[in-house]
């Protein structure tokens, strides 16, 4: 590995290396100055974004071209250089490096949010904040994984620490359940996947993710289609899409708050890379992708339809967001349905619409999770509808800042849900599913109804005894106010984030 694929992989580096730094500094430092140990997480997210941010303007000043968005760089353009480093191992391209950016903004986030926390609480000890940069590191390793090997490795990396940290509230009796669930049906899912790998390498004798062609008539393309139907199900768990959805509520519910959110943001965000990794380019054949868009489409609408029509029952706010986020996977799932072989730049739209979705939507959701990781005076946290009753009175702010998430989640313009539903169902509709982009845009009318109740609660309702009057830190203004002015801002101005190629 020479320097420039040290420079490609050193965000990672500088992770893996704060976490390192947090572990040690949870056995030296009292219970009363573990608020650094917070701080150190939540400079190494920032560092990495930095060292992110170099690495891409570097790239765009010495080859005087931008990363490719979605695969290997054409040798026309920069004779010598290459996307694929490490001998193909990983690929790093402006999709896996958006993929990176939106891990390293999750951590940051999540770190934040257990500044709620008691001194003595797990979640504010070094090995929780060394298992929350762990699985970041997984996450942005998975973003730009380029073979079968490092996808695996990346994916347990990720996996094994948001097991750990699902249950690492050790003393609610719902943190350990969610950990099992997760640990059950995760476990699963890597052995699906694990299956689908072996069956593909079995098909072509290699690991990397290069595109598969086979003809109709070659006896070993059973073999790859058994692998893709057996990865698609893998990934489908991955992202919590229908029919593989169910255990997404009861993790998420019992899942320290700060963790649920990363869940939702991060793990999402890097199990969409390799559907994208797969689907594009390993199985982008039309001999391939006649399969699997069918199937794709399937889950969508499932996925969309449920989603939204379990999440409209929920007194939880939690599970509320859950069912949600079920709902917006299937909107995200629209964004793959391309039926037919077509360029790279079609391609390279369809993965900027999944990448700004995917921002927004981060923002939205750990915003919103934010809010409900605040403790009320009285001890109670903000679980329930009912506990945002009279909030606008109290803390009109945050009762704004609550308003503008759960409006963007819905999709109303000005704000940034909306551009991002915009930038999917157009595709969808460009592509001739028109049918899908209605079915989307029908249930994200429906899905007003459960948004606005936390709206009616905060703004019209009285509470059943005085005004929740929230306990909150400076950790608590940064990330709410943050994820607030960023949702309203990426509304009005989304070429910020869609012009950067």
């Amino acid at each position: 590995m020479n320097l420039a694929h040290f420079a490609d992989l050193l965000p990672v580096g500088v992770v893996l290396t704060a976490a390192l730094v947090v572990v040690f500094l949870g056995l030296i430092l009292d219970a009363k100055d573990r608020f650094v140990i917070a701080l150190v997480a939540m400079a190494g997210c920032v560092l990495g974004l930095g060292v992110l941010a170099q690495n891409y303007v570097s790239f765009e000043a010495y080859y005087k071209v931008t990363p490719p968005w979605f695969g290997p760089l054409d040798s026309a353009r920069v004779a010598g250089h290459t996307a694929l480093i490490c001998g193909g191992a990983f690929m790093v391209d402006g999709f896996g490096m958006a993929i990176m950016a939106i891990a390293l903004l999750a951590g940051a986030l999540a770190t934040l949010v257990a500044g709620h926390s008691s001194e003595r609480s797990a979640l504010t000890s070094g090995e929780y904040h060394g298992l929350l940069l762990l699985a970041v590191a997984g996450m942005m390793l998975l973003g730009i994984s380029h073979d079968f090997l490092t996808l695996l490795i990346s994916l347990e990396i990720m996996s094994v620490a948001t097991y750990i940290l699902a249950g690492s509230q050790r003393e609610d009796v719902r943190s350990g359940e969610a950990a099992i669930k997760y640990l059950t049906l995760g476990a699963f899912s890597t052995a699906l996947l694990m299956l689908g790998m072996a069956f593909v390498f079995g098909a072509t004798g290699s690991l990397s993710l290069n595109p598969i062609s086979m003809a109709a008539s070659d006896p070993r393309r059973g073999l790859a289609l058994l692998g893709m139907g057996l990865l698609l199900v893998g990934v489908l768990f991955k992202v919590g899409a229908a029919p593989f959805h169910f255990w997404i509520p009861d993790v998420y519910e019992g899942a320290p708050t700060g963790v649920t959110g990363l869940m939702a943001v991060g793990v999402k965000a890097a199990a969409f890379a390799v559907v994208a990794r797969l689907m594009f380019e390993t199985f982008s054949h039309p001999s391939f992708r006649q399969q699997w868009v069918p199937l794709l489409a399937s889950a969508s609408v499932l996925t969309m339809a449920l989603g939204n029509l379990l999440a409209l029952r929920q007194n939880s706010i939690k599970r509320m967001l859950a069912y949600s986020g079920i709902a917006h996977t299937g909107y995200l799932l629209l964004a793959f349905l391309v039926p037919r072989e077509v360029g790279a730049s079609v391609v390279e739209e369809h993965l900027q619409a999944v990448t700004f979705y995917l921002l927004a939507y981060g923002l939205m959701t750990m915003g919103a999770f934010g809010v409900v990781a605040l403790v009320r005076e009285d001890g109670r946290a903000l679980e329930t509808m009912d506990d945002f009753a009279g909030l606008a009175k109290a803390h009109p702010a945050l009762a704004l800042c609550m308003s503008i998430f759960m409006l963007s989640l819905s999709g109303m313009p000005p704000l940034a849900g909306f551009f991002a539903k915009f930038m999917v169902f157009r595709a969808a509709i460009e592509q001739g599913y028109v049918f899908y982009a209605m079915l989307g845009i029908l249930t994200s009318i429906a899905s007003l109804y459960y948004y606005l109740r936390v709206v009616l609660k905060m703004y019209m309702e009285e509470p059943a005894g005085a005004a929740p009057r929230c306990h909150y830190v400076w950790t608590s203004n940064v990330l709410i106010y943050t994820a607030g002015a960023l949702t309203f801002v990426l509304g009005i101005l989304p070429h910020w984030i869609i012009g950067l190629r």
